[in-house]
Formats: C-alpha cells, sequence, structure tokens
C-alpha cells in the first residue's frame, strides 16, 4: 500500500513539475486595483477599519516580537503576550499582525504602519541574523520539530508534527507577513527576510521522500504552496516552485481537480488555504489541474457548504453537502474560513470576471465579516453563531491571540480590495461600498456614494471626473 501511495505521489509531483516548466502565466480578465488607489469614505466598512486601525496600534510590538528575540538568543524588550502566543503556535499572531499593518499602510497612508512594519522586519532580520542558517521563529520546540522532520523523521495526528502544534502553518503566517511589508509598504528588508526564511525552508524538506511530504502534509501547513508561489513570482526563482509543489496535498488536491467532492468530515480552514496555493500556482505556471482543483472547490463550497452569511463549516469540520439546515449551532461559520474564502474568491474573479464570484464575495464582507466584529471595541468573533438565541463571543484583544483574532487583524484592513477592478477597456463596480477610486493609469478618479447596507442598493450612484 505504501509502494502504491508513493507512487501515486511521485507521478502526481512529477506531472505538476512537467507542466510548470513551461512557465506560462494565465491572462487575467479582471485586475485588482493596488490598494492606495482605493480608499473608504464615511459608512459601515470605514467604521469598521477604524476600529481595527486603533486596536491594531493599541498592540505593543516588542511584546509581539518578544518570543523571536528568546529563540534567537537575543534579549527579549518585553513580555511576550499570552494565549495561543504562549502555546505551541507562538508567533503566528506577528505574521498577521504584519500582514494587517502593511495593509493598513496602503489602505489609510498612516505612516505609523509603515514605521512599525519596519520595525518587526528589522527585528526578525535580526533574529535571522543571530540564528545563522535563515530560520527565524517562535514556535516552542521547533528547532527539534524541523531537524526530526529534514532527518525524515516525521509524526502527526494531524494537527501537530512531532508533538508541536501545526509549525508549518505559523511559518507560511510569518512568510505572509514578510510578503505584504514589501508589497504593501515597499520594504525590501522583507524580501530578503523572507527569501531566508525559505531557502530554510527548501533546506529542511530537500531529502524527503515523496511520500514523507505526504505525511508531514496531514498536519495543517496554511498556505505554504502559495507564499512560495508568491516569492517565485516576486524573485522569478523557479527554486521557490519546487518549494510550493513540495507542500501541494495531492490526497485533496487531485480529487478534487477530478471533481470528486471529498470534503464531508475535513477540517474545513486546513482545506481553503491549500486552494489558495494551487489558484496562485495555476496563474504564475498556468497548470490546468491546479486550476481545476481550485475552481470546483470554490464551486462545491460555495453551493453546497455555504450558509446564507457566505460562511462555512461548523465546529470547523464540512459536513455533508446540501445539509447545512440541519447543521445550525453555536460554533458555525469560523471567520478564518471565511477569511481565506474571499482571498480564493478574489483570484478566481481575476481569472474569468465571472459574476458568480462578485455574489458571493458581496454576501460574505457585509454578513459575516462586518459582524464579526464589535464596532465599539474591535474585538471579533472566532464563531459566529447561527443557531437561533445564540449569542456572538467576542475574543478577548490582547489575551487570546486565537487565528481568528489575527485573521480579524487583517479583515478590516482588507475592505478596499474588491470593490473594484479593472480590464484593458474599463473598470468593475463590484461591491456597494462608499469609497473612492484614483486611477493614474487612466487619468481616472470615481468616487461612490452610498449608504448600502443601511439602506437600498438603488441608492448607491458613482460619479467620474477626469482630474484638472
Amino acid at each position: 500500500m505504501r509502494q502504491t501511495l508513493a507512487a501515486v505521489i511521485t507521478t502526481a509531483m512529477a506531472a505538476h513539475a512537467a507542466r510548470a516548466q513551461a512557465l506560462q502565466p494565465i491572462h487575467l480578465a479582471a485586475e485588482p486595483f493596488r490598494a492606495p488607489e482605493v480608499r473608504l469614505l464615511d459608512g459601515p466598512f470605514a467604521e469598521a477599519q477604524a476600529r481595527d486601525a486603533e486596536y491594531l496600534l493599541s498592540l505593543d510590538t516588542d511584546r509581539l516580537l518578544a518570543r523571536y528575540r528568546a529563540d534567537a538568543g537575543l534579549e527579549p524588550r518585553a513580555e511576550g503576550y499570552g494565549g495561543w502566543e504562549a502555546e505551541g503556535i507562538g508567533g503566528h499572531t506577528l505574521g498577521h499582525y504584519l500582514s494587517a499593518i502593511s495593509r493598513m499602510y496602503a489602505a489609510t497612508g498612516d505612516r505609523r504602519f509603515q514605521d512599525r512594519a519596519a520595525d518587526i522586519v528589522a527585528q526578525l532580520a535580526e533574529c535571522q541574523a543571530a540564528n545563522g542558517d535563515g530560520y527565524v521563529a517562535a514556535i516552542p520546540d521547533g528547532r527539534r520539530v524541523f531537524a526530526e522532520v529534514a532527518r525524515g523523521d516525521i509524526r502527526t495526528k494531524g494537527f501537530d508534527l512531532n508533538g508541536v502544534w501545526v509549525p508549518w502553518y505559523t511559518i507560511h503566517k510569518e512568510l505572509a507577513g514578510l510578503r505584504d511589508a514589501n508589497l504593501y509598504c515597499g520594504n525590501s528588508q522583507a524580501l530578503a527576510v523572507m527569501r531566508g526564511l525559505a531557502d530554510w525552508a527548501l533546506r529542511t524538506t530537500d531529502n524527503l521522500s515523496p511520500e514523507q511530504l505526504h505525511t508531514m502534509l496531514r498536519c495543517e501547513q496554511g498556505g505554504m504552496n502559495e507564499v512560495a508561489a508568491d516569492l517565485y513570482a516576486l524573485t522569478g526563482d523557479a527554486r521557490y516552485l519546487t518549494l510550493a509543489e513540495r507542500f501541494n496535498d495531492h490526497q485533496v488536491l487531485d480529487p478534487l481537480a477530478a471533481g470528486k467532492d471529498i470534503l464531508p468530515g475535513l477540517h474545513a480552514n486546513t482545506q481553503v488555504p491549500k486552494l489558495i496555493g494551487a489558484a496562485r500556482q495555476h496563474e504564475v505556471t498556468g497548470d490546468p489541474a491546479l486550476g481545476a482543483a481550485a475552481l470546483f472547490f470554490w464551486n462545491a463550497v460555495t453551493a453546497h457548504h455555504t450558509y446564507a452569511t457566505g460562511g462555512n463549516s461548523l465546529n470547523e469540520y464540512f459536513g455533508p453537502p446540501g445539509a447545512i439546515a440541519s447543521r445550525l449551532d453555536g460554533n458555525t461559520t469560523e471567520t478564518c474560513n471565511t477569511y481565506n474564502m474571499l482571498r480564493l474568491t478574489r483570484r478566481l474573479h481575476s481569472w474569468t470576471a465571472d459574476a458568480r464570484h462578485i455574489d458571493y464575495y458581496e454576501r460574505a464582507p457585509y454578513t459575516h465579516t462586518l459582524a464579526s466584529q464589535n464596532h465599539l471595541t474591535g474585538a471579533v468573533c472566532y464563531y459566529v453563531p447561527l443557531r437561533p438565541g445564540s449569542q456572538k463571543p467576542y475574543q478577548q484583544l490582547d489575551s487570546d491571540f486565537t487565528c481568528c483574532v489575527g485573521t480579524g487583524m487583517e479583515n478590516h484592513a482588507s475592505y478596499g480590495d474588491m470593490i473594484y477592478s479593472h480590464d484593458d477597456e474599463g473598470i468593475f463596480v463590484n461591491l456597494f461600498i462608499a469609497s473612492t477610486l484614483r486611477w493614474p493609469d487612466a487619468g481616472l478618479q470615481l468616487t461612490q456614494e452610498t449608504r448600502f447596507p443601511r439602506r437600498a442598493a438603488h441608492h448607491a450612484h458613482a460619479l467620474a471626473r477626469r482630474p484638472a
């Protein structure tokens, strides 16, 4: 059985590598605007963004960096935070936070966020230099785990790798934060630290067989295949496509590419980032199987596993297709899942400009993402419950630091992402969100005024003019 499994995985990896050698990026039918070109105007989304900005500025970056410094043998500048940050997933919040402040800088132009990103990146570079091999993390016992993995000694029960909670997931959050600091803040040092960490990941997995990689990928790994493909796009270094392929879970991707809904019983948010990574690789290589997997997954989730709010899952897991009416509870619709489904939807819409993607996209931010935030305090929900009579349980802002606190930081800094997009001929106005768009390449400025959803959508209108 093991030989058969290894043969299947080896064949899939070889086929992907052969297709990827063609390196023919796909043509995008609807490209997003750069984040600084869109600004929110007064309304519920701007209010949510403002609460998030206040929360981000209230956090102490030295506390988020404390365990990174300690792990590298450097003196921490403050005591680390508690919650998940004091557990096996320590360090994941810093990655989310770096993404959030980078995006908030792009969304608002407030240089306080850019300065914070620069300080975080500089301290991560200091830690990386102290480690001496590209590794930089705050994962308790992470050095032992990754040394064992590199030797092919791999053990997992699904959410642990050799006894430590989802270490590749945590590395992914850090890599994503460094990517966003480079993209949104123009921080070149972030790209250098990202490359050093990715090179370490390559060396750690260099000697693993396809079967060993498959065993490793039974443990949640976030979107490692996505950030590796992003790094290839940023650098042109094909080694990072190799890294992306190593993190493609073919036991999930291949059945989806063949049109099989294998989702019932799977942990939902373990799967969504895998498909974002598949979609990103399809964009940079044109690999049809990875594109087919992403499209089928999106269709299956939105048609058969999604509630009216745009969220999905009960107790973090997918159930039988089309049976969501029997799955109403206080632990429905994990916020992380919707965060990732929106990221996947943005990618798929850019391929074809299919209005179905926008039909889903306009549902989830209004009825799930906005609803996941306490608009007075900025606190966010892990679950948004759908059981009649249930109440939203908000997470503690400075002590829980769960995954949904992390994605919550990013959610409310990202509302401008899909209000508008464009092709070679014009603009797509995708969402009723009060905002302005400046399109310098076309010499165009557009203002959209609307109180939706507080008032009916027909009150929305847009004014476009060419700047004098």
